[in-house]
């Protein structure tokens, strides 16, 4: 737990860690008691904003979106808002496809449609995730040469 926090006999609140097994902290008010977990978070923030692990490359933001809980509309804007210049991609969520150049020839021609699309950071190639017209429960990884758009 670390500590908890009681009401004193007085009416104010003092703060017992169980770390050291003490009281830190007396006679605080609620706000002191709320000003001292601001002041806290406030630290923490600032050791996230200062750890290169914590804060990473904007490219992993376009990478990791989905369109589960917001249109693509909502985020061209976000992107527009947040100073992105959205890059000209061959495919948009909602795009009809159909996959090109498939070894399998039962996979060539079979129809999807778009769920995403980004410049993979990595490779510097555009990923495409579709959905399957008839697998409606699981999305596929392709990259953009494999694809076409239906007319």
């Amino acid at each position: 737990m670390g500590s908890y926090i009681a009401r004193q006999p007085n009416g104010r609140l003092c703060r017992f860690s169980t770390i050291v097994d003490a009281v830190t902290h007396i006679n605080l008010t609620e706000e002191d008691y709320i000003e001292l977990c601001a002041e806290r978070a406030r630290e923490e923030a600032r050791r996230d904003l200062e750890d290169k692990r914590f804060v990473k490359p904007f490219d992993r933001v376009l990478e990791d979106t989905r369109f589960d809980n917001m249109t693509y509309d909502e985020w061209l804007g976000y992107l527009k808002e947040m100073g992105y210049d959205e890059p000209e991609l061959p495919f948009k969520p909602g795009d009809e496809v159909r996959l090109v150049n498939q070894a399998d020839a039962d996979m060539d021609g079979r129809r999807a449609v778009v769920e995403r699309a980004y410049r993979n950071s990595r490779t510097s190639k555009i990923d495409v995730e579709i959905r399957f017209d008839d697998e409606q429960d699981a999305t596929y990884m392709y990259n953009d040469s494999d694809l076409a758009k239906e007319d």
